[in-house]
């Protein structure tokens, strides 16, 4: 609550508790104090400023705002004047963090905060703090936010200011769960809502619901995510007051939908949070997280997981991020271990066919342990010629052998206390991996033309599309390097065996794709995701790209249907939807569908040109095209 005139206050804790509309009796105070030389007009306009801002019309926050500023000039020296213009000074923060301008907002608070300290004005300076600990983390400073916290934390405790306290322990869970902490977030929402109810105040418990809606979505949890939304739902009138809050139920809605494959119902919300977005000017979320920071994000954030991961230069590149995405709560589970086990300096081994990720959960290891601002070597072993390895992994002395006419760091010296990243180590001869074992034993290794052995101190990280153990049977691969690589292994599996993720990264796809070349229009019929949930996808992730790709260049009108897809793909895709034991007839449905699929994107849609390869006529193709549902 805002301090001022007892009578203000009594206004605006009735607005908090839903009894009836404070405006227009904080007018009259307005009017009355024009070319007065009191605070009460001040104050009347300045709570007024905050009403509009909490029901999210920033339209009418700001004039308001400035008619707070002019009924308080600066000669003003009354009791509580200091207070009054640090309070205009917090409500410009808000209103500039609900532009999304948080940067400047945390700028504004931060000296808000010093200069209350300097006045002793301890509610605006533990107002100001808890304002600017929820700035600090929302631009992936939630380390910075912990002693500001404390001071608002202090000050509530000893005015026994419960509300405050309830806002500090709120904020705290939101600090709590950019860092990871989702246990401690979620324990204390759920000791911070009762309260909420016994303070009588709508906004904190909603706003508490949402954040913790917003803490099961991000861990995975959603069951309990949804359990969370539906009880903020169910606070209709608070919803229908305080639309930043709305807006935020909305999207919060949109991603558990969009995560739960129910794409359709995900871009009406979606759509719905934007329009409201537009209407009120805001910016950004005001009272919850769109997406967790990078450097705080935990592995398993959503159902339908996002990890963004710096590219391959290492964590302090400037190249634009790598995502992973996952629906399927078996691989979020398995990212879980992954990140728990990526803050150990024990060898990782990942296992999985050829274009699942393994590069990426790599880089996921590195980014999550505690080499994460240390380099990030990638390495393809099958890429390198064996004569050459020795080389290029461990450098090399002048003179070593001809051509070599200077001293030359390997990357088993780039990568310092970093990450090795060992792509295909399968693929590695034996004299090679004697090498590689020695690295990873001894943690030494020897340049070529030197004698001294040098000390390695990164991490080896490893990936195989090979099942490793079954080469050490056959000799292919030495067992005491498996077993030195394999404390700790990873297994990735397929796309065919994790089918929600299918839609999930098709969508991931198609808006990457709309990103990058301006295609605002292109969306995915449902015909396309059904056709791409039905194949099994060889290639894994990398060939659904590619065919979203492909698809895409042949979709001229936007909608990407399943007649863009290759014919092969859709036929297959049939074949398998069929049961075991479907007649003769289903089979021949199916691949005179694939034929005419495969001649038209052959003919570019000219369906004249099409029916002559086929040896039809026009009309009994297009007939054909009718029967079979054919699209073009």
């Amino acid at each position: 609550m805002l301090p001022g005139p007892p009578e203000l206050e009594i206004r605006y804790r009735r607005f908090l508790e839903g009894r009836g509309d404070a405006i227009a009796p904080l007018l009259c105070y307005v009017r009355s104090d024009r070319g007065a030389r009191t605070d009460t007009g001040a104050w009347a306009a300045l709570i007024i400023s905050r009403i509009f801002y909490l029901r999210g019309n920033l339209s009418l926050s700001r004039p308001y705002l400035r008619v707070a500023s002019a009924l308080c000039p600066s000669a003003y020296a009354g009791a509580g004047a200091g207070m009054l213009r640090l309070g205009l000074l917090v409500n410009h923060a808000l209103i500039l963090k609900a532009h999304g301008r948080t940067d400047e907002a945390a700028r504004l608070l931060r000296s808000v905060v010093d200069r209350a300290l300097r006045n002793d004005e301890g509610y605006v300076a533990a107002k100001a703090a808890s304002n600017l600990a929820i700035c600090l983390a929302r631009i992936g400073q939630a380390e910075n936010a912990v002693p500001y916290l404390g001071l608002a934390e202090r000050y509530h405790s000893a005015t026994g200011d419960t509300a405050g306290l309830i806002r500090v322990n709120m904020t705290c869970a939101l600090v709590d769960m950019k860092q990871g902490r989702y246990d401690e977030a979620a324990d204390r929402l759920y000791a911070a809502l009762p309260r909420c109810t016994e303070v009588r105040s709508a906004r904190e418990r909603l706003a508490g619901l949402l954040l913790l809606a917003e803490t099961f979505t991000v861990r995975g949890d959603l069951e309990r995510a949804r359990e969370a939304l539906d009880n903020a739902a169910s606070m209709e009138e608070a919803l229908s007051v305080y639309a930043q809050q709305r807006l935020t139920w909305l999207r919060l809605e949109s991603t558990y939908h969009r995560k739960t494959g129910n794409v359709d119902e995900s871009r009406r919300l979606s759509g719905l949070a934007e329009a409201l977005r537009r209407r009120l000017g805001i910016s950004g979320l005001c009272d919850a997280i769109d997406r967790p920071d990078e450097r705080s994000r935990p592995v398993a954030r959503e159902a339908a997981l996002d990890v963004s991961l710096p590219s391959a230069r290492g964590a302090a590149s400037n190249e634009s991020a790598e995502t992973f995405l996952t629906c399927d709560p078996r691989m979020i589970r398995l990212l879980e271990e992954i990140e728990r086990a990526a803050r150990l300096s024990l060898p990782i081994l990942i296992e999985g066919e050829s274009g699942t990720g393994k590069d990426l959960i790599a880089r996921l290891v590195h980014c999550r342990s505690g080499r994460r601002h240390e380099p990030f070597i990638p390495v393809n072993a099958a890429a390198l010629p064996v004569e050459l390895f020795e080389s290029l992994a461990f450098g090399h002395a002048r003179g070593a052998f001809t051509g070599a006419v200077d001293n030359r760091a390997g990357l088993a010296a780039s990568a310092g206390r970093g990450t090795l990243f060992l792509d295909e180590i399968g693929e590695l001869s034996p004299a090679v991996q004697a090498k590689i074992l020695r690295l990873i034993d001894r943690r030494e290794y020897i340049p070529v033309g030197e004698t001294k052995p040098r000390h390695f101190e990164g991490r080896i990280v490893a990936a195989t599309n090979r099942d490793l153990k079954a080469d050490c049977t056959t000799g292919r691969f030495r067992p005491d390097l498996y077993y030195r690589l394999a404390p700790l292994v990873f297994r990735i599996p397929p796309l065919r065996e994790r089918r929600g993720d299918i839609a999930c990264l098709a969508e991931h796809f198609v808006e990457r794709l709309r990103s990058m070349d301006g295609r605002g229009r292109l969306r995915l019929h449902e015909s396309a995701l059904a056709a791409l949930a039905g194949y099994s996808w060889p290639g894994n992730v990398r060939e659904l790209e590619s065919e979203i790709l492909r698809a895409s260049l042949r979709a001229k009108g936007g909608l990407l249907r399943a007649c863009h897809l290759s014919p092969a793909l859709v036929m297959r895709a049939a074949e398998r939807a069929s049961p075991p034991e479907a007649h003769l007839n289903a089979r021949v449905v199916s691949l005179e569908r694939a034929a005419i699929l495969e001649e038209l994107h052959a003919s570019g849609g000219n369906k004249s040109e099409a029916a002559r390869r086929l040896g039809l006529k026009r009309t009994t193709l297009l007939s054909a095209m009718k029967r079979l549902g054919v699209d073009w």
